[in-house]
């Protein structure tokens, strides 16, 4: 008995050991610059599309997430606020200069927009907010940086930190391939057996993408890449090979479908797998001698409870896509548990809805479409969503109760097509919405989508 619990406490001490093992601070430096420049990419997009007025000053209503009700948007034209500021401090952290100030306020300011609406939720900007998360407490400015430069450097940071890297990048991948183990995606090839038909005129290989084999063929492949490509990173003998397929992979759905930056934000992460020698080496043919700062022997000192916060909080990481087992039905059909569980490109969706306000004096009743307090794409993403449909109905019901100066009940008919299939009813037509609290728990107002299997 002694001897196995000794055993077991060398095996731990190892891995510890090995965890705390001096690794080449030019891996981190690398992944500030490289994701740096492309989140400056995204925010100057963002700002040129007009999406800010779009998105955030032209509605009306937003919808909030869990919790975050009190967050608001700025008045008016202040809401381009925010995004200057942004812009301001990747600067910063690309270059370096006031790094812990600049990935503060990013991070914050990142965090605050994105949480003004839920109607915007991406997994890519949930991704985003995890990396930043990191970011955040790292030493991601130890070496080449203005502030390495001018307070010295290091020249090596424990191991751990750039397996955090790896790891936060290997779950997305992971998970994005478990969450496709459903019999939509693989036996009925659904949602890109859909997708893929619109491509029929696309120039030489329209017609081969339109085929309904050629969607069989995709989801399989996609579904034995992502679970596969994290490993295959991990090996040094794959690790070219595996780099390739990701790029083509990445670049054959940024050119099929429309899925914003994500493409290329995995395709720069991805590249946190190299030996940090390769990452010295190319940051030194770049930025020599700007930003290259001289090897310090300094020991860089790392908090014991760090370690254990990271630890904690990819623990949490690996439960949330787990969570929607707790609940019953389709998780595609209730989109409980869906979001933060990278499920990517799992579902064509579509919903259409209207409400009944029922004075609940006079016993009138008002009909209410969504586009007339929302806009086009707040309307189609609150169709299909069970938390929006809740958060529209209470928003209905304070209009009319402030107009009435009586209590409301508010109905929803809402009927939708999951993946091609004929629409069905979705909420209990009989439910008065605005008397349900959301909550964690399951929502027994959502219809299933085959009565049958209940």
């Amino acid at each position: 008995m002694s001897q196995t619990f000794v055993r077991k406490f060398s095996c731990v001490e190892r891995i510890i050991g090995t965890l705390q093992e001096p690794t080449d601070a030019a891996s981190l430096a690398f992944f500030r610059i490289l994701f740096g420049c492309i989140l400056l990419f995204a925010q100057i997009r963002f700002l040129a599309k007009g999406w800010v007025e779009q998105l955030y000053i032209k509605p009306e209503f937003h919808f909030k997430y869990f919790g975050f009700s009190w967050v608001h948007t700025l008045p008016g034209q202040w809401m381009y606020l925010p995004w200057v500021v942004m812009i301001i401090c990747l600067i910063g952290i690309i270059l370096g200069k006031w790094y812990r100030l600049s990935i503060s306020v990013f991070f914050v300011l990142f965090c605050y927009t994105e949480l003004l609406d839920l109607t915007n939720y991406l997994n890519h900007y949930y991704f985003i907010t995890l990396v930043l998360f990191l970011m955040l407490f790292l030493p991601m400015h130890a070496a080449f940086s203005v502030d390495a430069r001018r307070n010295g450097g290091v020249a090596s940071v424990p191991r751990w930190m750039l397996l955090c890297f790896r790891l936060q990048v290997g779950l997305v991948y992971f998970f994005a391939g478990f969450a496709k183990i459903k019999s939509d995606w693989l036996l009925d090839a659904q949602p890109l057996k859909i997708w893929l038909a619109t491509t029929s005129n696309l120039p030489v290989f329209g017609a081969l993408l339109a085929l309904p084999i050629t969607a069989w063929v995709f989801s399989w492949i996609g579904m034995l890449f992502d679970l596969s490509v994290p490993f295959l990173l991990l090996n040094r003998r794959s690790r070219g090979f595996a780099y390739f397929l990701i790029v083509v992979f990445h670049l054959l759905t940024m050119w099929l479908f429309y899925i914003g930056m994500f493409p290329l934000i995995m395709m720069a992460a991805a590249l946190v797998f190299f030996p940090p020698r390769w990452h010295r080496s190319v940051l030194q043919r770049l930025l020599k001698p700007t930003l290259v700062a001289a090897d310090s022997s300094r020991s860089l000192y790392i908090p014991k409870l760090m370690f254990w916060v990271f630890a904690l909080f990819f623990v949490w990481q690996i439960l949330m896509p787990l969570r929607h087992f707790l609940y019953s039905g389709n998780v595609l059909w209730t989109e409980q548990g869906y979001r933060y569980a990278w499920h990517v490109m799992l579902m064509e969706k579509d919903g259409f809805a209207e409400f009944w306000v029922e004075d609940k004096t006079t016993h009138m009743r008002y009909i209410e479409y969504p586009k007339k307090h929302l806009t086009a794409l707040q309307e189609k993403m609150m169709s299909t969503q069970p938390d929006m449909i809740l958060q529209y109905a209470h928003y209905l019901a304070g209009i009319y109760e402030q107009k009435l100066g009586h209590p409301v009940a508010v109905y929803a008919d809402v009927y939708v097509s999951l993946n091609g299939r004929p629409g069905r009813q979705f909420i209990n037509p009989d439910v008065n919405l605005a008397a349900i609290e959301d909550t964690f728990a399951g929502k027994d107002w959502i219809l299933p989508e085959n009565p049958q299997q209940y």
